[in-house]
């Protein structure tokens, strides 16, 4: 183990290091993290524990588990973006406005039908935004300035990439040029706090441990670079077997990662920081079985070895489409809980095409009455209640179209049955009942008397239920124009129509369901 070196930090000598900590899957990287804290959590120095976005929860929850409540103040769990936001306050860059994703878009947009515009390939359709978005987060990640593009451009020989890549330089220059000083992009907040850590004392003589990475971009590399200045220590895990460079890309399935290594090893060597000894975990603890072990080590690996013994927990299943594959899935599912004793919390389901699969796995488990939740994406216009929302909005702006109103009908907020939104759909279409035909006037049309009175009265109830309190808010909203009234109103709009009661119903309708779909299942 090297002596550490010795920086002059405001006026004052510290020392610091930097550390690896690598082993290959399931070998304890961050269980080892986690005990050493445990252990380091007294000694005097803050802890750092950085992750990515996506494991900053797990992260904290690992921290209260193995830490008393006190000990937690001297620990905390970050992510980057967490870190540029803390440091942008301290130093004051948090007076720029936040340029959205919707934002960018409609700045692109103007861009690509500017008068300026001189562009070749790129037009101004959807797909083309999204890409320019796209190209724009990446070049930022990885440190691609306006000018790095315009000597690329430069150096090209090849006339049809050039025009392509002056295309994309023209766009990247005009979107600079319009949020500088006006705007910041989120993307340059990584940069940003790279270029601000010296200006602030938050990570002075810290511990610091960067965890569940798989790799890392130049903005990143930058604040690691920064942060080995600055604290006690840097401790970075990776997934690899080894720490010598990878061989080949085809036969070492670590072979990026060793790409990092030696990038980290390259950036500490530059900044003439010194490398602690490596921790090297060999040992399998998160596959406790033979064949599970062996599978990890061989799985990608050239050559492999053959598993001699016969296989107890690995499994295939031919299936002739997904479907049946699916189908078999929930077959064996259902026999871990009726006869080993499973609950269904205890089982997961891994699918590397989850748009493929979703949809299958909703229908074929309901089929088998198995409760599932898939972790995917939403769009939040799919949300019920922001769905009811829109749909109030949609009324008035579309002066109460046929297909605006029963938008906001069949949301289900309404003391309406299924079935009487199909007679009212019904009898709207054959009167032509839209526009002010709802708000005008009560409906008394001459041919009314072959249908029930009974029916034709409680048609007209759920107009006036359907009509009236819509009426009241827009009167209520006349005059207002600011955003912040406008959000007061409607929040108040739906407290009086008790949509919060409403939907805690319809949470403890589905409650009961589950409930009866479990115990029948069990």
């Amino acid at each position: 183990m090297r002596i550490k070196s010795k920086f002059l930090l405001k006026g004052r000598m510290i020392r610091v290091s930097l550390r690896l900590i690598y082993g290959r899957s399931g070998s304890g990287k961050s269980s080892f993290v986690f005990d050493e804290i445990k252990k380091r959590i007294n000694c005097g120095n803050k802890i750092y524990i950085i992750t990515p976005e996506q494991f900053s929860f797990t992260a904290e929850k690992k921290l209260l588990e193995i830490l008393d409540n006190k000990a937690v103040l001297n620990a905390e769990v970050l992510t980057f973006n967490r870190m540029a936001y803390r440091v942008a306050s301290e130093v004051g860059g948090t007076a720029k406005v936040s340029i959205s994703n919707s934002g960018k878009a409609m700045l692109i947009y103007n861009i690509l039908c500017g008068k300026k515009s001189k562009l070749k390939f790129l037009g101004k359709s959807e797909e083309n935004i999204d890409l320019i978005i796209e190209q724009i987060t990446e070049f930022k990640k990885h440190g691609v300035l306006v000018n790095d593009l315009n000597k690329m451009m430069e150096e090209t020989e090849d006339s049809y990439l050039k025009l392509k890549i002056q295309d994309i330089l023209q766009v990247y220059s005009e979107f600079e040029n319009a949020i500088e000083n006006r705007y910041i992009d989120e993307n340059d907040n990584l940069t940003n706090l790279a270029n601000q850590l010296s200006s602030v004392n938050f990570f002075d003589n810290t511990l610091i441990y960067i965890d569940e990475f798989v790799g890392f971009t130049k903005q990143e590399y930058e604040i690691i670079k920064q942060l080995a200045k600055v604290a006690k220590q840097v401790n970075i895990s990776i997934c690899s077997d080894f720490i010598e460079d990878g061989v080949s890309p085809e036969s070492d399935v670590f072979y990026s990662n060793k790409l990092t290594i030696s990038r980290i090893l390259e950036l500490a060597k530059e900044e003439e920081i010194p490398i602690d000894q490596p921790v090297s975990l060999s040992d399998c603890y998160r596959f406790k079985s033979k064949d599970l072990q062996h599978l990890e080590k061989n799985l990608y690996a050239i050559p492999y070895k053959k598993y001699e013994e016969k296989p107890e927990n690995i499994k295939l299943f031919l299936a002739n489409n997904q479907y049946s594959e699916i189908e078999n899935v929930a077959i064996n599912i259902v026999k871990l809980v009726r006869n080993n004793g499973y609950r269904y919390k205890d089982i997961a389901v891994i699918t590397k095409s989850l748009d493929i699969y979703s949809n299958l796995v909703k229908v074929i488990f309901n089929k088998y009455q198995i409760p599932v939740f898939i972790d995917e994406k939403k769009d939040l216009s799919q949300n019920i209640i922001v769905k009811y929302i829109l749909a109030i909005l949609e009324i008035f702006a579309r002066n109460w179209s046929y297909e605006a109103v029963f938008n906001y009908v069949k949301t289900g907020f309404l003391d309406i049955t299924k079935q009487e939104i199909f007679l009212l759909e019904n009898y709207c279409q054959k009167w032509g009942i839209k526009n002010n035909k709802w708000y005008k006037s009560e409906w008394n049309f001459k041919d009314e008397d072959d249908t029930n009175k009974d029916v034709i009265e409680r048609l007209r109830e759920i107009r006036r239920m359907i009509v009236n309190p819509l009426l009241e808010f827009k009167d209520d909203l006349k005059g207002t124009y600011d955003v912040k009234t406008i959000t007061k109103k409607l929040y108040n709009f739906l407290i009086t129509n008790q949509i919060d009661k409403k939907f805690e119903d319809k949470i403890e309708e589905l409650k009961v369901v589950r409930s009866n779909r479990v115990s029948n299942t069990i």
